[in-house]
């Protein structure tokens, strides 16, 4: 299977499996994870996203080779390609949008359609071994849908130009120095970092969560007013309406951990 899913404890892990081939996607593989992330963004029992990668690395992009593209008797048109792109251009999207925090666990390569998706997530966590690398101008091609407009957001304009221009590699130091990553930790220590992390997140308060990710994405798109009149908006009713909100403040007064349902 050229990918591996598992949900736990409201932890739903989407695992990158070709590690033969660094686990580089092709087009059924990008059909199944949107297919994948599309049921969890709306399921109730998944709290928290986890992306990762079998093997030594995350992804290494694009599966150039061919291998497991359908055969044709015509080359696809560009009007075809366009629309299907556009399919696996909803990865991005639900990740950084679906009401849920997203992590994306990070070895080894990651590099085009690779990096694009760690982009997209709310947190990146990193082993040592992390290689970044675009990878789009050696392929000949402009890059995967998202991926300018995430990386601006998160390196700035200078950096993201910088990165697909030149194509040259960003190691795990320059990436926690620029923030590309949130976290950079030894190989060995890479998986219980991120499972601790999920965990935590998945027992928060994940309808906070999803209001949180509403106004985070809206920053610096919206006017600031606006922005402030989102904010309130989604404070008073996660305040007033949520059970978590209220679980928070008895638990506060009784002295003891919250239990949050994400409603």
């Amino acid at each position: 299977m050229s990918i591996l899913t598992q949900v736990e404890g409201g932890v739903a892990t989407l695992t990158l499996n070709r590690p033969d081939r660094l686990n580089a996607v092709t087009e059924a593989m990008l059909d199944e994870i949107a297919l994948t992330l599309r049921g969890w963004s709306v399921d109730p029992a998944v709290r928290c996203v986890v992306l990762a990668g079998a093997g030594r690395g995350f992804c290494a992009g694009y599966d150039l080779s061919g291998e497991g593209k359908e055969t044709r008797a015509e080359p696809m048109r560009a009007d075809e390609a366009a629309a299907r792109m556009s399919i696996h251009a909803e990865i991005p999207l639900l990740l950084h949008r679906m009401p849920k925090p997203t992590i994306a666990c990070l070895r080894g390569p990651v590099a085009g359609s690779g990096l694009v998706m760690a982009a997209a997530c709310d947190l990146r966590i990193a082993s040592r071994t992390v290689k970044f690398k675009l990878a789009f101008a050696s392929a000949g091609r402009c890059g995967d849908p998202g991926g300018s407009y995430l990386l601006t957001r998160l390196l700035g304009a200078a950096r993201a130009r910088e990165m697909f221009l030149l194509d040259e590699p960003m190691l795990g130091d320059e990436a926690l120095a620029s923030r590309l990553v949130n976290r950079l930790v030894e190989d060995e220590a890479l998986e219980g970092e991120c499972a601790a992390l999920a965990a935590k997140l998945a027992s928060g308060p994940t309808a906070a969560f999803a209001a949180m990710k509403r106004n985070l994405n809206a920053a610096g798109v919206i006017a600031l007013e606006e922005s402030m009149a989102q904010e309130a908006a989604a404070n008073a009713q996660i305040s007033l309406l949520s059970h978590d909100a209220n679980e928070a403040a008895l638990a506060f007064m009784e002295r003891r951990t919250p239990n949050f349902l994400g409603h």
